[in-house]
């Protein structure tokens, strides 16, 4: 009988293996976490088929075909970077899957999309009841089917319905009414349990991206030249490693590149007496990290925990927006999500 070391370093080969293989084709579509009474509804009808995923077993949502969930939670990566998550008794059909022009169709209940990056020439479309909406930047978008309304709570969309259009950007909103889409207004503050779950799973990916950014930095995959999918198999989902500098998602947790991710194994120790923590190495706190931290936002910073030397740190949010470029202070750790948030794959 093998003892449970063996067991673990066993596991510990084959999974450095599985960690060479990409997880993504180039389409859109793949399911990344199915909790629950989750159903795949083919185009021509029949019947739906639940959705019971094995580790390494990717499913692929084909064009015309309906997800939809019961008592149940789903995350379906899009676009390099960008997230699907749907709520209980909820529905879209993908309508395209391709990268440059990614569109969905909400059919019932809740979406929400998290683009921690949009790639230049990528976009995601969704149609909500009679409005048409592009994103084509980095953010955190919603969409509920009924009523039928649209919310940014970071980022910027241009909405078409009626023959007009309207860019809405963070706190803003379109809803639909007896007399047509009426803008306005919300509390960007307020949460729900399918916001929650969705904070939770981009601080799951941001932890997972830590050890794929670093076996990556190995020789793995060295050499891509954009931001791709890498499926992780010690969480058993894929997570997203950007090319070129680290990003910070609209929840405020960082995806780290291969070779940033050095800075959260190997901190720069502090040379003391360096003086007030200029531009030389000893004087940056945070450590080079920081000096590359970006995404779709503008301004602001970033500040770690003080002495934080660990792989995973709760961050302490500044004024900045999302994933915008630090100062020299800004390096820190992957975020973790929230005490008692679940297990990696999605506890309620």
């Amino acid at each position: 009988m093998r003892t449970a070391l063996q067991i673990i370093l066993s596991a510990g080969l084959l999974s450095g293996v599985a960690f060479g293989q990409n997880a993504i084709s180039a389409k859109a579509g793949m399911v990344n976490v199915a909790d629950g009474d989750v159903y795949l509804v083919d185009a021509k009808g029949g019947e739906p088929r639940k959705l019971e995923p094995k580790p390494a077993e990717f499913v692929d949502i084909k064009e015309g075909q309906t997800l939809r969930t019961e008592e149940g939670r789903t995350e379906v990566l899009l676009t390099p970077g960008s997230f699907l998550r749907m709520a209980d008794n909820s529905s879209f059909k993908l309508i395209s899957s391709r990268l440059a022009d990614v569109r969905i169709e909400v059919l019932s209940g809740t979406v929400m999309i998290e683009a921690t990056e949009m790639l230049e020439g990528n976009q995601i479309t969704a149609l909500v009841k009679d409005s048409t909406v592009i994103m084509g930047k980095g953010g955190l978008y919603r969409f509920d089917a009924d009523p039928a309304r649209v919310r940014v709570y970071l980022g910027e969309t241009v909405a078409e319905f009626n023959g007009q259009k309207a860019t809405l950007k963070g706190g803003k909103e379109l809803i639909a009414a007896a007399g047509g889409w009426t803008q306005g207004r919300f509390d960007a503050k307020e949460t729900d349990p399918l916001y929650r779950w969705s904070k939770r799973r981009s601080g799951y990916i941001a932890m997972a991206n830590v050890s794929a950014a670093r076996q990556a930095n190995s020789g793995s995959v060295m050499g891509f030249s954009s931001g791709r999918w890498y499926y992780n198999p010690y969480f058993g989902f894929a997570t997203y490693i950007p090319f070129g500098d680290t990003l910070r998602s609209p929840f405020g947790y960082y995806y780290y590149t291969p070779s940033t991710v050095m800075a959260v194994y190997y901190p720069p120790r502090p040379v003391y007496g360096s003086g007030g923590g200029g531009s030389g190495f000893g004087g940056m706190n945070g450590g080079y990290a920081g000096m590359t931290q970006r995404s779709a936002g503008s301004g602001g910073g970033y500040s770690p925990s003080a002495g934080v030397s660990a792989p995973v740190s709760s961050p302490s949010m500044g004024a900045g927006s999302v994933g915008s470029r630090g100062g020299d202070g800004g390096g820190a750790a992957a975020s973790a999500p929230a005490a008692g948030g679940g297990g990696a794959r999605g506890g309620r």
